[in-house]
């Protein structure tokens, strides 16, 4: 260094830089833009895979969701298939030659094979005895009924039976139950 530079610096101006040493310098902030522009690319371009990524999990989900409703529908519908058999065979009968008798009988047979459909699809009957013990996540009390022979909070009669699929119950049975008092 000169006399001249350090004067320089004692003034307050800049002090002058060696050219390869800028050149140096220049080079790595360059190498660090490149780097940190590269860093910034491979960031948007994961952000965007990701993005894609989710936007087919959303459409995989509605597919598989309309698939499983559309296979659900289905398997029902067979299973509700006999039932609806029997209606048509009895239907198809000259009616004024059947007599009340045949008819209740075709009646009941499709009331079983329909309760048979229901009971193949996970549906359970909740048909609740007189005299069991009452229980409100699974009965409905429509009414109090007085009867000496049955202690009290029991159920006294049934009048609609309930279902339930797994735990949800569907439709409570509907049941008088006796007094508590």
């Amino acid at each position: 260094m000169t006399e001249a530079d350090d004067t320089n610096t004692d003034k307050g101006e800049p002090k002058l830089v060696d050219c390869a040493e800028g050149a140096a310098e220049a080079d790595s902030i360059d190498s660090l833009i490149a780097r940190l522009e590269t860093e910034r690319d491979d960031a948007m371009a994961l952000r965007q895979r990701a993005l894609a990524d989710y936007a087919n999990f959303q459409r995989r989900s509605v597919e598989n969701e309309a698939r499983a409703r559309h296979f659900g529908i289905a398997s029902f519908a067979r299973a509700l298939m006999p039932a609806l058999d029997h209606f048509d065979l009895t239907l198809s009968q000259d009616l004024s030659k059947l007599s009340v008798e045949q008819i209740a009988k075709s009646v009941e047979m499709t009331r079983a094979e329909l309760q048979r459909a229901l009971e193949q699809q996970g549906l359970v009957k909740i048909d609740p005895e007189v005299g069991a013990e009452f229980n409100p996540m699974q009965h409905e009390a429509v009414t109090q009924m007085r009867v000496e022979s049955l202690a009290p909070g029991v159920i006294a009669m049934r009048f609609q039976c309930g279902w339930r699929l797994g735990d949800a119950v569907l439709r409570p049975a509907k049941v008088a139950v006796t007094p508590t008092e």
